[in-house]
């Protein structure tokens, strides 16, 4: 297994630095602070760096095919123009339950928006997983989840990783690209507890899965097919959340941190945390798709 370190490039100080999600079309990168109620975004060209605070607490920001962002605040679906700064809510996944929130959402092959509810405090099995299709027509896929996470599709679009962190594994189903279901679930691998919890994922060119672990200082690049772990990336922060592929040439990861849940002393060694990191892997990712607002 190699090891390599990560780098920081901002440090934001996000109170839960979650879903980076690199935008092709305007070479930009958009993640969120969930808990401190946030989106960021950064143009690596310029170095320029914005945020937006909404109210609620913003579990995932996907970008739109009409160049808006679509997001999951805590009391449901919003289009925002980040460019106009402005809002628009939509009458879907509405919440009014206060201990409930979104957490981590993804678009699939198909161009459908897929999120996860939790529970704030964590309560099990609690939460639910969702299909949002682009006439904002919602499906329940998955019920009694814990902590939605790390949604990946293979290059051929046939096979749909999913992770729910309470678990301890990493999920594989059969995606239907023609219905744009899912199915036939099957334990991929398992992953130790001492490993940090399964967090955020993304996948790459060779279809290896590269899973942030909260707790566990790192990215881990997996190969789904035998559980190995092939490569380690140490982040200097213990609560690594996600990750993606970005950059003209899709070669960097960037990389999101936490401050939540660590006590004075774990943030003083670790000043660091809640902020953006990135490497250089050797292996690039892959585009991902817009939502097809209709």
């Amino acid at each position: 297994m190699i090891t390599q370190k990560a780098k920081l490039l901002l440090d934001t100080q996000s109170v839960l630095g979650e879903g980076p999600v690199w935008e092709w079309k305007k070479q930009h990168l958009f993640w969120v602070d969930i808990e401190g109620n946030g989106l960021h975004l950064l143009d690596p060209k310029t170095e320029e760096h914005k945020k937006w605070t909404f109210d609620g607490m913003l579990g995932a920001a996907v970008p739109m095919d009409n160049g808006n962002m679509l997001l999951a605040l805590e009391s449901g679906l919003a289009s925002f123009n980040w460019e106009q700064e402005k809002l628009v809510r939509h009458a879907v996944l509405e919440n009014t339950d206060p201990e409930m929130r979104f957490n981590d959402g993804k678009v699939d092959p198909n161009g459908n928006f897929w999120i996860g509810s939790m529970h704030k405090k964590v309560a099990p099995n609690r939460g639910s997983f969702y299909r949002v299709d682009p006439r904002m027509q919602v499906t329940k896929h998955i019920a009694q989840t814990s902590i939605s996470n790390g949604m990946a599709w293979t290059l051929d679009q046939r096979t749909f990783y999913y992770i729910d962190t309470a678990t301890y594994q990493v999920w594989k189903y059969v995606y239907d690209t023609e219905t744009s279901e899912i199915k036939d679930k099957k334990v991929a691998f398992s992953i130790p507890e001492d490993f940090g919890g399964p967090d955020g994922m993304s996948i790459d060119a060779e279809d290896k899965l590269w899973i942030a672990h909260w707790g566990g200082h790192c990215i881990r690049r997996w190969d789904p097919s035998t559980g190995e772990v092939l490569e380690e990336v140490v982040v200097e922060a213990p609560h690594v959340t996600s990750c993606c592929f970005g950059g003209n040439d899709l070669k960097t990861l960037y990389i999101t941190t936490a401050r939540s849940g660590l006590s004075s002393s774990q943030l003083e060694e670790f000043p660091l945390s809640g902020g953006l990191f990135a490497y250089q892997p050797k292996v690039p990712g892959t585009r991902i798709t817009h939502f097809k607002n209709s």
